[in-house]
């Protein structure tokens, strides 16, 4: 669940969609168009989906430092989307990477260093694009 931050409002709202690729051929070749997209089946069970595609420290990082959350399967149904926000400590001159924003950014792009944001995939890579629209 969500951090319930909101007492100096809600803002940094955006919209993510994950899906996996097929790995291109031969390994130096160029990436692959959405066409190469993985075909999945999750039968519309969302939570399925996020820990189909979320490491459990990807899924602690969003609740511990998003405000708002929610979560959905992608309208093509291979892929997870997510909307987070995130709220403020309102701490007077409070550094930007001690936000909850800053913060989930910060720990994100070490997940993803140490490959413990999305469970990596024999043969495929991952992509994260923006998505529209927002979930909340």
């Amino acid at each position: 669940m969500p951090n319930s931050d909101t007492t100096y409002g809600v803002h940094n709202k955006m919209t993510k969609e994950i899906k996996y690729y097929h790995a291109p051929t031969p390994a130096d070749a160029v990436q692959p168009d959405t066409g190469d997209v993985v075909t999945q089946s999750f039968g519309g069970n969302v939570e399925t989906a996020k820990a189909y595609f979320f490491h459990a420290d990807a899924l602690t990082n969003n609740d511990t430092n998003g405000t708002q959350l929610d979560y959905a399967i992608t309208a093509d149904g291979n892929g997870i989307k997510f909307t987070i926000a995130f709220g403020t400590k309102g701490t007077a001159g409070i550094a930007e990477g001690d936000d909850w924003a800053g913060l989930w950014v910060s720990t994100k792009d070490s997940l993803i260093a140490a490959n413990k944001y999305v469970n990596i995939r024999a043969e495929q890579y991952w992509t994260a694009a923006d998505g529209s629209p927002h979930l909340f």
